[in-house]
């Protein structure tokens, strides 16, 4: 959960919680494609000959400042709904690629646009017989060989802690709490 977790967080944790979901849902169709690893983590932490496949695991946004305990705590919640198919599906099942409305990708005009869910620019199945950006050349990030697939720093674990902290706290001064005897 946690590398999904992370996906929402730093691509998407200035939008709306469909566009958060619709996020989360890119990451475990490419999970369940059978073109990209099946493993979350390494669908999050994938790398191409020249790229990542998400900025955020390669420009050094990780651990750059602290975590937004609030909006971190959205992203999981919101993980954990996508992971559990317990939230309305926002796209179909081919959509593996998005990206930006203020970046012109070159694969853009490749693939069948699905839709646009605020900054983010939704795509599904290729156009005449393409290919998938992506999905071939693709190799798992070092990391993946060491056996790690989640980066942990204490900005993360910090805004872990507070947000349980802080649900924990609402929850036990809720009037509708049990009150211990």
């Amino acid at each position: 959960m946690d590398c999904l977790t992370q996906a929402i967080y730093y691509e998407a944790r200035t939008e709306s919680e469909d566009g958060q979901a619709a996020v989360a849902e890119v990451v475990l169709n490419r999970s369940r494609s059978g073109v990209y690893p099946a493993d979350v983590c390494a669908v999050v932490y994938q790398r191409n000959s020249r790229t990542c496949q998400f900025t955020f695991t390669c420009d050094g946004s990780i651990g750059r400042g602290a975590v937004n305990a609030t909006a971190w705590a959205r992203a999981e919640r919101i993980a954990r709904s996508v992971y559990a198919g317990s939230s309305q599906a926002l796209l179909p099942a081919s959509s593996v690629n998005y990206h930006a409305n203020y970046v012109r990708p070159s694969w853009g005009s490749r693939l069948a646009r699905i839709r646009q869910i605020g900054a983010h620019i939704f795509y599904g199945a290729p156009l005449r017989s393409g290919t998938t950006p992506g999905a071939s050349n693709a190799v798992v990030a070092p990391v993946r060989t060491l056996g790690l697939t989640f980066v942990r720093n204490a900005a993360l674990d910090a805004a872990y802690a507070s947000a349980t902290a802080a649900s924990v706290q609402v929850a036990t001064s809720s009037p509708d709490a049990p009150r211990p005897n």
